[in-house]
């Protein structure tokens, strides 16, 4: 726990459940890496995690007992079908959501584009859609540049640039009869801003509208629960919460019949597989199932959601206390600007911040050359929050997003690396 001297001053006892931190760091391979002859510190999270030793595993096992295609008579293609379906109902687990509901692709962003097709088929001109100015641009770009091609009305939900949430005030202005749907994300990525997406979701669903939620940070952070916010699809990214490079979405069945995907006339025309094109990263498919494992396995309950929410009260727990420390710290350093939610706005343990005099890019190269820490810089594809808080002339954030598997020691070594940068820069 962080201790505040008489001084102001921070001084660092025992962060809780270090034996519980040794034993998930020993699930990270990566965690072994060096450069040039340093430990390599990972605060890139947000852009990615590594990957844990049971999604490894689940991959390779594929790969080596044989892999196949759907559909076959035989062995391998059966084993194949028995992987996606363990797969969804592992998805599901996750984030409370729809096992007959969730369906695989390339990434979020790719989803998120064959999705937009399929919602927008009956959208029509002067109709309206709701985005926000604080998302990633893959749950903006997709569904505005689709709604433009209907010559429909696109609403933004604009950013509080001093608490950096979302304005609350517009939503009875926003979102009303004309409203096709309503997209949110649930976490920044820019700032680690975890939004309050429920009145946004029960005003939509009062005007029959689509909800959308953008949950790819929230995932590696805290227990999504899609069917308490009611929302009717859901979109995670593999490789954000310690799996691999592929996508996923759960979407409320009940929508299947009221959304017709486009597809090659002889493909899967049960849902959710109706909404796979091709053919699907199996072997990755089959890592998800390990990411989903390696969770469950650091909780405890009696169930598998129990324990999955237990594993994220530990990730929570451990992440806020070392992204306390950092924010007290880098604070404390001449020219720093922070762009971190308000003291009582719930966030990630993502930490974005610029340098007067300094670009970003020259902070996040010396940190990796020098310390071997690799923290990234620049907009993150939340392009219109960048250019809004006006960031992009400074090569955009210094971004610091921690992990479960990150200690405190790291973070001292962070601030130990940002002062000598500094040092040597200004």
């Amino acid at each position: 726990m962080i201790i505040i001297d008489e001084k102001g001053g921070s001084t660092v006892q025992n962060i809780k459940n270090k034996v519980a931190i040794a034993n998930i760091r020993e699930q990270f391979p990566a965690l072994n890496r060096t450069f040039k002859g340093k430990q390599v510190v990972y605060f890139d999270g947000p852009g990615g995690t590594q990957m844990c030793k049971p999604s490894i595993k689940r991959i390779m096992d594929y790969i080596e007992n044989g892999m196949a295609n759907r559909d076959g008579l035989f062995p391998t293609s059966e084993e194949t079908e028995a992987i996606l379906a363990q797969a969804r109902a592992e998805v599901a687990v996750l984030i409370n959501g729809y096992e007959d509901g969730v369906f695989f692709g390339a990434n979020m962003t790719s989803l998120a584009y064959a999705i937009s097709r399929m919602i927008a088929r009956d959208w029509k001109a002067g109709e309206e859609i709701v985005v926000t100015e604080m998302d990633h641009s893959a749950n903006v770009d997709p569904w505005v540049q689709i709604a433009e091609d209907k010559g429909m009305t696109i609403q933004r939900i604009p950013v509080n640039v001093d608490s950096l949430t979302l304005d609350r005030a517009v939503i009875e202005t926003m979102i009303h009869p004309k409203t096709k749907a309503v997209f949110l994300g649930l976490a920044s990525n820019g700032v680690g801003t975890i939004n309050n997406v429920k009145p946004y979701i029960e005003a939509a669903k009062a005007v029959g509208a689509l909800t959308v939620i953008d949950a790819v940070q929230a995932i590696p952070h805290i227990a999504v629960d899609q069917k308490a916010l009611g929302a009717d699809l859901v979109l995670g990214s593999g490789y954000k919460v310690f799996g691999p490079h592929i996508g996923f979405a759960s979407m409320n069945p009940d929508l299947f019949s009221k959304y017709k995907p486009y597809k090659l006339i002889p493909a899967h025309n049960e849902p959710p597989s109706s909404m796979e094109t091709g053919t699907q990263n199996h072997e990755g498919i089959a890592g998800m199932i390990g990411a989903v494992e390696f969770i469950e396995s650091i909780g405890k309950g009696q169930s598998k959601r129990q324990r999955i929410i237990n594993a994220y009260q530990l990730f929570e727990e451990q992440e806020h206390q070392m992204a306390s420390f950092l924010k007290e710290e880098i604070s404390k350093v001449e020219g720093v600007k922070m762009f971190i939610p308000a003291t009582h706005v719930p966030s990630t343990p993502t930490i974005s911040f610029v340098v007067d005099g300094v670009p970003s890019s020259t902070i996040s190269k010396y940190l990796a050359d020098e310390h071997a820490i690799f923290a990234a810089n620049g907009h993150f594809y939340a392009y219109q929050l960048a250019k809004k808080l006006d960031v992009m002339k400074y090569d955009g954030w210094l971004r610091v997003g921690l992990s479960p598997y990150n200690t405190l020691e790291e973070c001292e070594r962070f601030i130990d690396g940002l002062k000598e940068c500094l040092k040597t820069n200004l």
